[in-house]
């Protein structure tokens, strides 16, 4: 074979190159072959969709389960079927749920259990949208039930930990749904009490206080329940402890720099005082709970602060040391307040994104 000139050869050495540039230009977005959908993960900064319920109340003011379920899956249907968007932006990003926060009242009067109420949610996991709940009062015990007696009996007890079961149960099947989602939880400052999370979802933080975040601990006797009211089945024999500890453990979970938080807990700040005691456990005023929450929420550029208990939607700006902090109620999600239970499913849409905060929150009360 005759050797090639230094010209051809640098002809060939371009052609080369030119088709190794055409090559890549026409490679799939992220890699892959021709003719492949490669799996991409959505830029961080990319705002999504999350979802606020309130109030499901299943098995209650006539609320069936085939109901809830049904509610459930209509938020599923808006990743496929459904179709809605936003303001923000001139309408050009959908309502797609990609997380689900449920804000307590999950079900009937100390009812509440993953085998009971798992399988309502389940369409949301289905479909690949990350599910997560805190409790309401309707799922824990009650100091009292008025003339009826004391509470925190044995039966009571383990109510209260079949709840804290179903919500940690949320928590792991998330985590293990998506790469993107992770948490931890905080513990009890006593022996037997409320398990809180702080969650991270795509640089989001959701810190979930449950009921609220003074909800105190508590520990029983040696000997409980037999040494302890037994005709009543150990009722009102607890001793309860301040949250404050537990407070400061998730505080402590906070990033140096942070961005963009969901602050979620069951009762609104403008709820009744009574809803906000403790017990005297803290030796703090119900003004001094608000100012400690909206305090731990200033520790945020970007925070809002998601309730329910009302059954009402609302928005309210609370004040704190020169900044505005925002709330929002969800609408009740468990029928028409329990009267009419042909309707009902309504939740927040929030858009969110992890570098700018809340872009928009539209309420749906008719979905």
């Amino acid at each position: 074979m005759a050797p090639t000139s230094r010209a051809t050869r640098t002809m060939l050495l371009v052609a080369a190159a030119v088709a190794l540039l055409a090559a890549a230009c026409s490679a799939p977005p992220g890699g892959g072959t021709p003719g492949t959908t490669p799996t991409t993960v959505p830029p961080p900064q990319e705002p999504f969709t999350v979802v606020f319920v309130g109030d499901s109340e299943a098995r209650m003011r006539g609320n069936t389960d085939a109901e809830i379920a049904g509610y459930v899956q209509q938020i599923a249907s808006y990743r496929t079927t459904t179709e809605a968007y936003f303001d923000h932006d001139g309408g050009t990003h959908r309502i797609d749920p990609e997380l689900v926060i449920l804000g307590g009242d999950i079900s009937a009067d100390r009812g509440t259990s993953v085998q009971a109420d798992l399988p309502l949610w389940q369409p949301l996991y289905d479909a690949g949208i990350a599910f997560v709940a805190g409790f309401g009062n309707h799922d824990w015990e009650p100091l009292n039930f008025g003339s009826d007696g004391p509470g925190y009996s044995l039966s009571g007890h383990l109510s209260n930990e079949s709840t804290n079961a179903f919500t940690r149960e949320t928590y792991r099947r998330s985590s293990e749904l998506s790469s993107q989602f992770s948490y931890r939880e905080v513990g009890p400052s006593s022996t037997h009490g409320p398990v809180t999370h702080h969650a991270t979802y795509r640089g989001v933080d959701i810190v979930n206080f449950n009921t609220f975040l003074y909800q105190p601990s508590y520990h029983y006797p040696d000997g409980w329940p037999l040494s302890c009211n037994v005709l009543l089945g150990g009722a009102g024999c607890q001793i309860f402890a301040s949250a404050e500890p537990q407070i400061q453990r998730m505080e402590a979970l906070f990033p140096p720099q942070a961005g963009t938080a969901l602050f979620v807990q069951h009762y609104p700040i403008t709820t009744t005082s009574n809803w906000w005691s403790d017990y005297d456990t803290s030796g703090t005023t119900v003004a001094q709970k608000h100012q400690r929450l909206l305090g731990l929420m200033s520790r945020y550029e970007h925070p809002l602060l998601l309730t329910g208990h009302n059954h009402v939607p609302l928005v309210v700006d609370h004040q704190h040391e020169g900044r505005t902090l925002r709330e929002h109620v969800a609408p009740y999600f468990g029928g028409n307040n329990g009267d009419d239970p042909t309707r009902g499913g309504g939740f927040l849409a929030l858009l969110v994104s992890p570098t700018d905060g809340i872009l928009e929150v539209r309420t749906i009360t008719d979905p």
